[in-house]
Parts: C-alpha cells; structure tokens; sequence
C-alpha cells in the first residue's frame, strides 16, 4: 500500500518553530574520493596534545574514553567506540589501520567501528580525534582475539553508533546457517546492558528500535539467542555507541531529540566546502537564527557559474554517515550518468546528504540539501549492514482505509530491478542502482528545481538564505494555475497517506471502484500528487511524480506501473492484490502530458520538451487479475497467465517497503 506525504509532520512543527510561514519554508520529503578542480592545499597539521591513555573510565584531564571487549572472540563481531565525557565533544575522527591484516572499515570515521577478528592477529589502530574547541589527539588501539569463536557463536550486524533518539536496527545472521535453517528456527533478543530501551519485536531475525535518549554518550548491549529445529543453540552480541546531544545545544533545534539529525560528515575532509557543510546542512545544532546564507555555502550552480558540474565539484558537496556512500554515489555518477541529467539538475542544491537513516528521503529549502537513503546505493552485505532496517514513519498511515494503490517500474515485462534477500549474503552490481537510485533523483531534484530554477542561478542573492532567495513562483505554482487537478476527495485522503490524519467515516467507507471514479479522469500519474500540507494551496509533489516518470521512459525506456486494488492486509503479497483499475505508462496520457512539458521546461530546460510527445500511449491492465499476474502483460496478450518466479515474488515482497522509502 502506499503511503507516501509531500512533507512530514515536522514541517509542520519545524515552521512554527522557526517562524516562517509553511509556504515559505518547506521540507519536501518523498519518499573519500575525488578531488577538486582547484583544491584547497592542505592546512598544517594541528598538534598532537598529550592526554592520558584511553581507558574504560574518564581520567582527570581526558576529553574522551574507550569502550573496548575485554576479549573478543575470533571471527565474531565486536565493537570498539570512543565515548565523549560528560560536557566534552568530540569531532574530526578517524581510525587508521597500522597493524593486522587488512580491514574494511566501513565506519573509519565515526566514534564506533566493528570488525571480525581472526585468531593470531593484532590489529592496531591510530585513533585520532578533536574536542570541542579543535584540540587534537592521536592514540593507539589494540583488538587481539585471543580465542577462537565458539561453536555456538552467531554474528550480530548494524550501523555500531546512533545519535540518542534515532531509529535504527541490529540483524543476526550466521553463515552455518541457510534460509531454511532460519524458517524453523526461533530467536530472542534481550537487553544485557546500558540505558533502557524498548526493541519491539524481539522474536525475529531483527530487532527495530529508537535508540534511547540520553545527556552523555552511552553503551548499549544487545544478545540474540537462536534456538534450531534440532536444539542446537546460537547466541551473539552487539555493543551500540549511544552518542548523546552535543553538550548546551540550543532549544529551538531543527533536528529536535524526537526527530534528530543523522551523523554525517564531508566525504572530501579536506574539500573547499567541508566547513560549510558541517555548520550548515545536518548539523544537530543547527536553528532558525544560525541557517547559511547562500554566500556562505552557495547552490552547486553558483559555484559553477551556470557550467554543468563535474563530478570532482559534484562530490564536494557530498555528506556520507559512511565513506561507501560516498564511493558508491561517485562511481554511479562517472558510469551512469550517461545523459548529465543529475548533475546538471544537482545544480539547485548546496549539498548531498546520502545517510543509513535517512528515511524517507527529503529536499528541504531551508538548507538547500536532498537527503538521501543510502539503501538505494549498497553493492555489498557489509555495506548493506550499515544501513538501519527501521521503517518509513508513515508506514501506517491509512490502515483503515479499504483499497491500495501499489506501483512498481518495469521493463521488457518484469520488473525494472531486483531485490536480494538478506540470506544468504550477497552482493549485487552497479546497474542493479540504476533505476531506483535514478527515478528518486529526478523526483528529489525536481523539488530542488521548483525552489532554485537554473534560470536563476546566475542572479541569486548571496546574502540571503535559500528559502529567502528563490523566485515568488515556482514552477508547482505554475502547474497549478494552469493545469490543476481536480479531485478533491482524493486531496483530502492524501491528509491521511501523506500526512498522517485520522480518516473519517466516509473515507474508510470508500471502495477500490470509488477510486478509480476519482482518480481516472483526472490528470495525475500517481495519487501522491494531491498531496497539499496545510497552509499552502498547491502540491509541490505532482510536479516531481510528472517529471520521474517522463524522464524515466525517455532516458531507460523503463514504464511505471499503478493500479487501484483491494486492501493490502497485514501478512499479505501485493503480489496477490485484485486490480479494479489501472495503466502501465500513465504519464503518455494525452491529458497528462502538457502538464509533463510545463515542469519539464523549467526544471530541466535542456531535454527538448517535443520528446514528451514520443511517450508511449498508456497500457489498460487487466481488471480482475491480481497485481502479479499483470507484470507480464505480453503472457496476458497471448491469453497465458503466467506465475510468478520466487525472484519476482521476492520482488514484491519488498515492494511495499521500497514504495515507501523512495518518495
């Protein structure tokens, strides 16, 4: 079922904070590498301040301590973190390997990192770090297992530190075990240690949860026994870094304790831009009083005076929660950005923000930043570890309602990209990022565009604030004053998908069939366009739902299914859903596609709007065949009907929760 808002309920709760008018200030939510053309030289190195040694307990002089097992077993998971003390903060981290076999450090640049020891090997770390005021330090770490994993040892993986009030996950896994193993099996989860925290579903292969808040950095210790068919027991640990708020944070935050900014940090630490990015785009300090002006961190396109990004400039905006992120997001734009859409549409941005807890994704105009969720760009199982498993807020939203509204993208017949089970652990190439990656892009940007068009870029205020900066009328208004939809009740019950209202009596009441009558004549592609927050007259989401779509037919050749069907139950496949109506390419709909040049022109005014015009005509589906049966359209023509394969059923499975996260 789809759930998806134009902003989230903190737009609400942000704007009012701030003072801005919500028409002003809107979060448009949806769902090391490189180098710079003409880099900055590298400043002196600062110096090295003698401290005393880390250690489990904050010494009389220390900034920071070290939570460290005292003897970790070989080839299971342990966590090594650096914890600030009370009233202390701690910034600039990195851990350098200088001793052991190599490592993959997924998280080199946090307070916490995870590793699989292997018996016989010393791993030493140089572990340097800042305080508060920008003093440095630099101290060894040693990890040495000392004994070899148990027989009953299981493997425990997740993101190993979160801000205090964030949402993440922990998952179990053990590679003696396969899919039917774990089918049969039964798991437990318990608290061991640290602040209290409650995990939710404690009897799967995962556990969900929002990390407890705390006023100083804290461990928290986890367990996950597993009980086999045959008896055998399973059991691991994982020690989660807790970090508390920084220390006298201002109260009118924008990133508050309940909805708290993600750790990230410059993926170039020593771009020209990495000061500005810290200070202006996610940090947990950040306020109405102190956001950047454009002068202090200006739009992409500014900086490159209305020239086309490079990649090199591209990445100098970017902000990770780990550098595989970053790496990924690169490697995406050198190989697969073929037509130069995103970085020239990355134009209206000040920065990138790609984050394992970042859900749903967002552009918001008062930093000027999309945000994006790193689980569109993991290639390998240990990246994808990083990457919290919590869902989309708005997960719920509309459960009393009696239709579904699913979608997917599809090519040649099947579906556009594939989803891997979590078991067994594999990794996955670069194109399986192209679509999924590539349609939330154009989406997200065309909120970007809508708030800075490129026309403007040449002549934008450097004294203002991106909210304050862009034009009167964007091109949402536009679209608005000269093609609006027309379907009010289906504007009202986006209050409920989008925005989270209670539905009334009359909307719980309306059939699949009801939809369809609102819906069909209209001239939408999805049903997220009508989504309208309160205060404001016009959706900014039917302009970015028009523009991806038309850009993915025109560039992949990839066709968006959406159908209205029967209620999707808990427990369910959307596979399985009874279509009452849909259409395969809705956006070549001869009513729908003036609407598709207006925002096209504007948002991305070097794609010859003629091209809408080649859009192939919609594709009736087949009432009264499920959801499934109608991915293969040309089995349907020739009368066959044709199942599902177990890659395709796995396809929908997770298509609820893709559909959620990418808007």
């Amino acid at each position: 079922m789809k759930n998806k808002p134009d902003t989230l309920a903190k737009l609400r709760r942000h704007a009012l904070q701030l003072g801005f008018l919500t028409q002003v200030l809107i979060l448009t939510a949806c769902g090391g590498g490189g180098s710079s053309d003409s880099p900055a030289p590298d400043p002196a190195p600062p110096p090295v301040l003698p401290v005393p040694p880390l250690s489990a307990e904050c010494q009389p002089g220390s900034v920071a301590r070290l939570a460290q097992e005292a003897a970790p077993l070989a080839g299971r998971n342990t966590e090594i973190a650096l914890l600030a003390c009370s009233g202390k903060e701690l910034k600039a981290l990195s851990w350098r390997q200088t001793g052991g076999a190599p490592l993959n450090l997924l998280s080199a640049r946090s307070q916490a990192i995870t590793l699989d020891p292997l018996l016989g090997q010393a791993y030493r770390f140089d572990l340097s770090y800042q305080d508060g005021q920008g003093s440095s330090f630099v101290q060894s770490v040693l990890v040495e297992a000392k004994a070899a994993q148990a027989d009953d040892a299981a493997a425990l993986r997740g993101e190993p530190s979160v801000l205090a009030g964030g949402k993440t996950s922990v998952r179990v896994t053990s590679a003696k075990l396969g899919e039917a193993d774990w089918a049969l099996a039964t798991v437990q989860w318990r608290q061991l240690d640290g602040p209290t925290v409650y995990l939710g579903e404690t009897n799967g292969q995962r556990v969900v949860f929002t990390a407890p808040q705390t006023t100083i950095d804290a461990t928290l210790r986890l367990q996950a026994d597993i009980t086999l068919a045959s008896g055998a027991k399973l059991s691991g640990q994982f020690n989660l870094l807790v970090q508390a708020p920084p220390p006298n944070a201002p109260a009118d935050l924008l990133f508050s304790a309940n909805d708290p900014a993600s750790r990230v940090y410059p993926y170039l630490a020593q771009g020209p831009y990495a000061s500005a990015l810290d200070e202006c785009v996610y940090n947990p300090r950040l306020t109405s009083s102190n956001l950047c002006t454009l002068g202090k961190l200006p739009l992409l396109g500014q900086a490159t005076a209305g020239q086309v990004p490079t990649i090199e400039q591209v990445m100098q905006r970017v902000l990770v929660s780990n550098d595989w992120m970053g790496e990924v997001f690169e490697r995406f734009l050198r190989e697969e950005d073929k037509f130069g859409d995103y970085r020239r549409m990355l134009a209206s941005v000040t920065a990138i923000v790609i984050g394992g807890r970042v859900r749903p994704a967002f552009y918001w105009n008062a930093t000027g930043a999309i945000y994006l969720d790193a689980s569109n760009l993991w290639l390998t199982p240990e990246q994808r570890d990083t990457v919290s498993e919590s869902p989309d807020p708005r997960s719920n939203n509309g459960a009393l309602l009696g239709f579904a509204s699913p979608w997917r993208y599809v090519k040649d017949n099947q579906h556009a990209y594939n989803s891997l089970a979590r078991e067994p652990r594999l990794s996955r190439p670069l194109s399986e990022v192209d679509y999924a990656l590539g349609s939330l892009l154009y989406h997200e940007l065309t909120h970007a565009a809508d708030f800075m068009p490129p026309r403007t870029h040449a002549t934008l205020p450097t004294d203002k604030r991106v909210y304050q900066a862009g034009p009167a009328r964007g091109l949402s208004q536009s679209l608005y004053e000269q093609y609006p939809f027309f379907s009010r009740e289906l504007q009202s019950l986006a209050k409920v998908l989008s925005f989270g209202a209670a539905p009334t009596p009359q909307q719980i009441a309306y059939t699949p069939s009801d939809i369809v009558y609102f819906f069909s004549a209209d001239r939408v592609n999805d049903d997220y366009a009508y989504s309208v927050p309160d205060g404001q007259s016009f959706s900014r989401e039917d302009a970015a739902m028009l523009v991806e779509e038309t850009m993915m037919q025109l560039r992949y050749g990839v066709l968006r299914d959406y159908a209205v069907t029967n209620k999707l139950v808990e427990g369910a496949l959307s596979a399985d859903l009874i279509i009452t109506w849909g259409q395969r390419g809705r956006i070549g709909e001869a009513a729908i596609k003036p609407r598709a040049k207006l925002v096209l022109a504007e948002a991305l005014p070097w794609v010859d709007t003629a091209l809408v015009d080649t859009l192939a005509p919609p594709l009736m589906l087949r009432a009264g065949q499920s959801w499934g049966a109608n991915l293969d359209q040309a089995a349907l023509a020739a009368g066959k009907l044709r199942p599902l394969s177990a890659q395709q059923r796995l396809n929908e499975r997770e298509q609820t929760t893709r559909e959620l996260r990418s808007r």
